[in-house]
């Protein structure tokens, strides 16, 4: 039986970690022993160490046919960069913005590498890049992602389940997109407009930085992500800002200095936490939208996912989302489904088609199913 380390032990790490250990010999390395006991299953073995621990990664990832990356940031770049360096396959749903020089270094070293292989980056990336291949010519793109609860939660209606200050920098960098071709900002949470997702009603799309390396890899008149949210959202946030409460320099309150980013996160904490055993309920919903000629026609490629939070296993759509490409992935490059050697980001596999319908069938058998509709118009 084929061997896989998961470095990391949260949300994600665990989810793959049993998803994987249905067909391999899965070892879960975590510094955090209340995250290893979260991992109920006597088939895992599991090893209470840090990534940080070179020593010890080295010793336990050199027997390993894939290691799966699912450190903190901070701890990514060391991570993946030793164990491409020794020669062995990794795959994560991050890390793109840390990869330089890793593609150069897999070929040398022989293995192969995927980042940003989850569901934001990842399958957003994927699906457009393959709407992009299908078309002559990609005239418009655009990636449509949230997580979000099940049902309005007043005031924010919003819940989190990852990091929290990631989520707020995204209100405050600008967002990366292409516009005529040509790679341009727009101020986060600009560029509203109303979508309607069937069985779920009206949301509002707005301007992120997301794109990661589509931005670098996918050409076209236009390509941008927007993330979804209840209607509102966004000006409840903008009063948020105009408050200065997303503010990263410091000021003086009764003699004190603080930081107003850091001093909101605490305060919305435990506002936007999902607490499932409180009730709360996740929803993770894609679309990816693909516009361009073809044959003489107009052509609209439209995919539609949404997923729920698993009740049978008691796992967060947005944890099981972003772990089943992850893990459909490592289980690729085990199988030789992935042979290429390098470091890839998702879209460019597109044209490995062995990879696409193992992956999009892999997915919908966990109940990740992407609806292609298709519309026609005359130019």
């Amino acid at each position: 039986m084929k061997k896989v380390l998961v470095a990391g032990c949260g949300l994600v790490g665990k989810t793959i970690a049993l998803d994987l250990s249905q067909d391999f010999d899965v070892t879960v390395m975590d510094p955090s022993e209340s995250s290893l006991a979260s991992i109920d299953n006597p088939n895992i073995k599991k090893i209470r160490k840090s990534v940080t621990d070179a020593d010890s990664l080295f010793e336990i990832a050199k027997d390993m046919d894939v290691v799966c990356g699912l450190v903190p940031q901070p701890f990514l770049k060391q991570l993946h960069t030793q164990i491409i360096d020794i020669g062995k396959n990794y795959v994560s749903p991050s890390g793109y913005r840390l990869s330089e020089g890793l593609d150069t270094l897999a070929k040398k070293r022989g293995c192969t590498g995927v980042c940003d292989i989850g569901i934001a980056p990842g399958m957003s990336n994927y699906l457009l890049a393959k709407g992009a291949e299908m078309l002559e010519e990609l005239d418009f793109g655009c990636i449509y992602v949230t997580g979000i609860p099940d049902k309005l939660d007043p005031p924010f209606n919003y819940r989190i389940v990852f990091c929290l200050e990631d989520t707020m920098r995204e209100y405050c960098r600008p967002a990366r997109y292409i516009k005529d071709g040509q790679l341009t900002t727009a101020p986060a949470l600009s560029g509203i407009e109303d979508v309607y997702i069937p069985g779920i009603g009206k949301l509002e799309a707005f301007f992120t930085d997301g794109l990661c390396s589509a931005a670098d890899n996918i050409k076209g008149n236009y390509i941008a992500e927007k993330t979804m949210r209840w209607p509102g959202y966004v000006d409840t946030i903008n009063v948020l800002k105009a408050a200065g409460c997303f503010g990263t320099e410091p000021i003086r309150v009764d003699g004190m200095e603080i930081v107003p980013f850091n001093v909101t996160a605490e305060l919305l904490r435990p506002i936007w936490k999902l607490r499932p055993e409180n009730g709360d309920r996740d929803l993770t919903i894609m679309r990816i939208v693909a516009k361009g000629p073809r044959e003489g026609k107009y052509v609209t490629y439209t995919w539609d996912m949404i997923d729920k939070f698993d009740e049978k296993n008691n796992l967060h759509s947005m944890a099981r989302t972003t772990a089943f490409p992850c893990a459909t992935a490592a289980r690729a490059i085990a199988n030789g489904i992935i042979s290429e050697k390098g470091f890839f980001t998702p879209e460019l596999l597109i044209e490995n088609k062995n990879f696409d319908s193992f992956l999009m069938s892999e997915l919908k058998i966990r109940g990740m199913n992407f609806k292609l509709s298709t519309l026609i118009e005359e130019l």
